[in-house]
């Protein structure tokens, strides 16, 4: 009795189905590792902020940001004594930081797995420059523009006082690698998207945020159209607006070190 094979037809038809099924499956497990990547991302934002407030409990404050330097109490170590010295002496700026003997892991707590450390070699997380020796049971509230091209735009207020952001890379953590958000830096969009990497990004997209009361959240910054160019619908640290008292209203994109601790006096 003769031997019947797959004919050429059927195997094709095979072939087919196997790469529709393949075509199906591999955006759900690009989907999953991109969820699993967020996941580790929030749990460093989260451990960054436990170390915040164990130092915290320890000195009644948090250490500041690149420009209290003179202090030596840049909370990354890149403007620190030790690190400024002799940079090569450190595999990273956060081994001169005061807040070493609470975070152990630095180098990989420092990195969002999403960002796969494309655009700055040191850190993803900044703080609020202003924030510097700030107490973390501040009860002010902090606004941004819900439109930003719009000068008389509707102000929305964060859920607490934001502290670290998951800096935009390319606006400005490539240009200005001090673990500070300041000037006119930017919120990452790269959480939520159909990509991954620090080019990911865009409208939909989020990053995570860790506020001054120890929570962590996915903020999405109101944005424009192209994640890669500067626009007027982009959400930047000069847009934000901190309330102290009714009718007060702050800057937090720049400090000095003469600054220290000013943002836990109510109208200064």
């Amino acid at each position: 009795m003769p031997r019947r094979g797959f004919t050429l037809i059927e195997l094709l038809i095979v072939i087919v189905i196997i790469a529709l099924l393949i075509g199906l499956l591999l955006p759900t497990l690009g989907k999953a590792r991109e969820t699993s990547r967020q996941t580790v991302c929030m749990s460093n934002v989260r451990q960054i902020m436990v170390g915040f407030h164990a130092y915290a409990n320890d000195y009644k404050v948090i250490p500041g940001a690149y420009w209290q330097g003179p202090i030596d109490l840049d909370w990354v170590g890149r403007n620190n004594a030790l690190y400024a010295a002799n940079p090569t002496l450190y595999t990273h700026p956060f081994q001169t930081s005061v807040l070493r003997e609470y975070l152990q892991t630095a180098d990989k707590i420092m990195e969002c797995p999403s960002a796969r450390r494309e655009a700055n070699r040191f850190f993803d997380y900044t703080m609020i420059i202003r924030m510097a020796g700030a107490r973390i049971d501040l009860e002010w509230k902090v606004s941004y523009p819900e439109r930003p091209e719009q000068a008389n735009s509707v102000r929305r207020y964060f859920q607490g006082v934001p502290l670290l952001i998951e800096e935009h890379d390319e606006f400005y953590n490539r240009s200005f690698d001090d673990g500070s958000f300041a000037g006119n830096d930017q919120w990452s969009t790269r959480h939520g998207t159909r990509k991954a990497g620090s080019a990911a990004g865009g409208r939909g997209g989020g990053c995570h945020m860790g506020y001054l009361d120890g929570a962590v959240a996915l903020f999405k910054a109101p944005v424009g159209g192209n994640d890669r160019a500067i626009e007027p619908q982009d959400l930047n640290a000069t847009h934000l607006r901190m309330t102290k008292a009714p009718g007060t209203s702050y800057m937090l994109n720049s400090s000095a070190a003469s600054e220290w601790g000013w943002v836990n006096r109510s109208r200064n």
